[in-house]
């Protein structure tokens, strides 16, 4: 098994003794870091640490079954033992299930840590728990806790609890370290997911109402835009069965995915989160049912609609739709294709090229036997064109290699898209120019080797004519022709093919 760091500076190799990290140009072994049946491993954002779990029980007496360690020194900063889980059906962070127990923040400045009734936040420069107001070094204490994440860009926890009793569901953001209450909002009798925006502009509480048979009704996106002042709250309802939810990457707009109660008539629905208010700009009948998962490009504006296998093993049709979304957000589908039995989609930082893959379990079990079958990848460009299909047998995982974050900051890259079009002729200009020289490079090594060829043949006439003068060639040919008694005979026909009259005004 093979991991890589979130900027492409290491890949991380599982062995039965710990983890070993590459980097360099020519990612040689650069640090060791033992930690035996390693399962899991979670790099911070900034890559100065290294979280790695060896997948043991709550209950087990391993108090080094976590291990934190410096990446560039190997040295062991913190172990402690597996928290006690949450229930099974509780959602940590985004890729639900026991793992991940701990979440960095986006500034790796803190961990955060999940048990059953609690989140721990500690400080990255101690691992120490982050302070109250008293001073007293003690969790974020939430009854019925089901799920925890950290906004994508700043230093905000959203953590939802579950209805129990008299005691509502709620949703809360809670800003670290000062554990200042940001928000809340509490709800009953409902189903809910939460999604933050890319960039932490926006957090949507997807919440679908159940009856009291637990019958699911219309869903209401709540819609928080945090950088605005008390974090005021959108609501767009939906009658029918949403089937997902996604933003765009560093945009203000989202898909939904949606079908009747019968589980037809899907569609796919984008909203734009305007100046005033959200309302829905787009929708488009999808052609399949089997549609479940929209992939936006790292920038924004491009996506593709995907049938995408599920975790729980569920076949997928492959099928693939490419869109495209204005900046005066017009809906534009620009090409369908297919990847029988897909469980894989990655777009590359560039937003211009897309991987599709099938790829099996390394476990041998049944569900890794039928993605053996099929196993593969295929490059596309974000047009839909397909570049490249590769069939490979056990593939296992495949994956862009990471990029750091950009240098320029975000007024910048807002100004660059602002003024596109004159950046566009600048270097627009300087592809001509590298065509051009390409061109006369060309035709340079053209010349010089028909020129070459030239002379080869010039010194092979000169070489036939001293041959020739040496053995007599031509008087030989002259008398062998004048033997043969041939005579020359020259005959002109003329065929008059048509006549054309114009009249010419005087």
């Amino acid at each position: 098994r093979v991991e890589l760091s979130p900027w492409g500076s290491f890949i991380a190799t599982f062995h039965q003794q710990g983890i070993a990290l590459w980097a360099g140009p020519e990612f040689t072994k650069k640090v060791r870091l033992p930690h035996p049946n390693t399962k899991e491993i979670l790099f911070s954002p900034n890559e100065e640490f290294v979280l790695l779990w060896n997948g043991a029980d709550p209950g087990s007496n391993d108090d080094k079954a976590v291990r934190i360690f410096h990446v560039l020194t190997g040295q062991c900063v913190r172990s402690c033992r597996t928290p006690y889980l949450p229930p099974k059906d509780a959602q940590i962070a985004p890729g639900a299930g026991e793992w991940p127990l701990f979440a960095w923040s986006p500034d790796a400045k803190f961990i955060a840590e999940c048990t059953d009734s609690r989140v721990l936040v500690r400080d990255t420069d101690n691992f120490e728990l982050v302070p109250d107001e008293q001073g007293k070094r003690n969790g974020l204490k939430f009854d019925n806790l089901k799920s925890f994440q950290w906004s994508p860009k700043d230093n905000v926890i959203a953590v939802w609890t579950t209805e129990k009793d008299n005691n509502p569901a709620r949703l809360v953001l809670v800003e670290i370290p000062t554990r200042k209450e940001l928000a809340s909002r509490s709800r009953t009798q409902c189903e809910a997911e939460v999604h933050w925006h890319s960039q932490g502009d926006y957090l949507c509480l997807q919440v679908t109402k159940l009856s009291k048979t637990k019958k699911r009704l219309a869903t209401n996106l709540e819609i928080f835009r945090i950088r605005e002042r008390s974090i005021p709250v959108d609501i767009v309802t939906i009658e029918d069965v949403v089937k997902g939810f996604f933003w765009e990457t560093k945009g203000n707009r989202f898909a939904v995915l949606t079908m009747d109660e019968q589980g037809h008539k899907p569609r796919l629905l984008i909203f734009r989160c305007g100046a005033e208010k959200t309302e829905a700009i787009a929708g488009f009948d999808l052609p399949s049912n089997s549609f479940n998962s929209v992939v936006w490009a790292p920038e924004g504006q491009y996506f593709i609609v995907a049938s995408v296998a599920s975790a729980s093993g569920a076949s997928s049709s492959g099928d693939l739709l490419f869109a495209c979304l204005t900046q005066s957000n017009n809906l534009e589908i620009l090409h369908k294709d297919e990847h029988y039995m897909l469980n894989t989609i990655q777009w590359d930082h560039s937003s211009r090229y897309v991987i599709t893959a099938v790829t099996q379990p390394i476990q041998s079990d049944m569900g890794g036997y039928k993605y053996s079958m099929e196993a593969g990848y295929a490059i596309w460009t974000l047009q839909g064109r397909n570049l490249l299909r590769q069939q490979k047998e056990k593939l296992y995982g495949v994956s862009w290699r990471p990029h750091p974050p950009s240098m320029l900051s975000d007024a910048k890259q807002n100004e660059i898209r602002k003024n596109i079009k004159q950046y566009s002729k600048k270097y627009d200009a300087m592809d001509d120019q590298a065509k051009e020289a390409a061109r006369q490079a060309f035709r340079r090594e053209r010349e010089s080797k028909l020129n070459a060829f030239l002379e080869i043949l010039d010194r092979l006439k000169d070489w036939k004519a001293e041959r020739m003068e040496e053995n007599n060639w031509a008087e030989a040919m002259e008398a062998f022709d004048e033997a043969q008694g041939w005579t020359q005979e020259e005959q002109i026909i003329e065929e008059q093919l048509g006549v054309t009259e114009e009249l010419i005004a005087g």
